[in-house]
């Protein structure tokens, strides 16, 4: 049997390629943002203040006294509340060397550029859902499981809660719910849990819906809160959310609402050109990616709260 004389590992031939470098960066797990799209959305107009200011008239009770005969009865005296928001401001840059720009591998600004567009939209997501989460342990807002783990007679309950207080679906006929896939596990094993192909219009569905119980729409996203015990104990956040549950106050000229799928398309960010300034006399500064936006998400309602957090034990972990 003969040998080669030469192989890869022969230290004399010393050019040969030893790493062949890919290009294109690997995929990451981002999570869907799925909050402001249950919110009601604002427009802070530019040059008024920072703070936005809701009203809303107090409701009228029946009036189960009749009248007199030829007689003027008293005027009724209307009352109303306010509720007010501030914006705030959220951003952040990075920047990169001219010299890293040229010799990277990747286009490195457009990494950059994606990566910090998924924290600002993560950012935003995460900021409504800390708004709803400061009232998950009201006693008008916690709903407990029948069950060890949650089911759709949870969804079932939290829904019709929410009805006897006349708070009216989110979408058409339906109440929104974010749930995350451990939680929605359990649910989907409902006898009463419809697959969204199954819907009798499938064309009323929105972005990311996997399907519906008891007239509750069911997105996933794993960006919710927990009740902070370690794993596998951890009780997920469920959210059942009517109209008028909560506002997201955008401030004019500042980017609105981030999508929903990270992976498709990315929250806005500025890709700005290494210059010779004060600030960079030398050029060496290549590029920055930066983000600014300004917002505020709000309760609309915390006299009779028009949303439900479920807590959930997912029997899948």
């Amino acid at each position: 049997m003969i040998s080669a004389g030469n192989t890869t590992q022969t230290s004399s031939i010393r050019h040969l390629a030893t790493v062949f470098y890919k290009k294109t960066s690997l995929d990451n797990l981002w999570k869907m943002l799925r909050f402001e799209s249950a919110a009601m959305p604002d427009i802070l107009p530019e040059r008024s203040g920072k703070t936005i200011q809701f009203f809303r008239y107090s409701t009228l009770s029946a009036n189960t006294s009749p009248s007199s005969e030829a007689v003027a009865g008293a005027g009724i005296q209307m009352d109303s509340n306010t509720i007010s928001a501030t914006v705030s401001e959220y951003s952040d840059h990075m920047t990169g060397s001219k010299m890293l720009q040229k010799t990277a591998i990747d286009p490195i600004a457009d990494n950059f550029a994606k990566h910090l567009g998924y924290r600002a939209g993560l950012s935003r997501d995460t900021v409504c859902r800390i708004e709803l989460d400061s009232a998950a342990t009201n006693s008008g807002v916690q709903v407990n499981t029948a069950g060890a783990a949650g089911s759709s007679t949870d969804l079932r309950r939290a829904k019709f809660l929410l009805e006897g207080l006349d708070v009216l679906p989110r979408i058409d006929q339906d109440f929104m719910c974010l749930i995350h896939p451990y939680a929605l596990y359990d649910v989907m094993s409902s006898d009463d849990f419809v697959d969204v192909v199954k819907y009798a219009n499938p064309q009323t569905f929105i972005q990311g819906e996997i399907g519906k119980v008891e007239g509750c729409r069911l997105l996933k996203t794993t960006n919710v809160g927990t009740d902070g015990t370690a794993a596998p104990l951890t009780k997920y956040y469920t959210y059942v959310i009517g109209e008028g549950a909560f506002g997201a106050v955008t401030l004019a000229g500042s980017p609105g609402a981030a999508p929903v799928d990270p992976s498709k398309s990315m929250y806005q960010v500025n890709v700005v050109p290494g210059k010779i300034s004060e600030a960079n006399p030398e050029g060496k500064i290549g590029f920055l990616v930066s983000y600014w936006m300004a917002f505020v998400a709000k309760i609309l309602d915390s006299t009779t709260y028009r949303y439900r957090i479920i807590q959930m034990d997912a029997s899948i972990i």
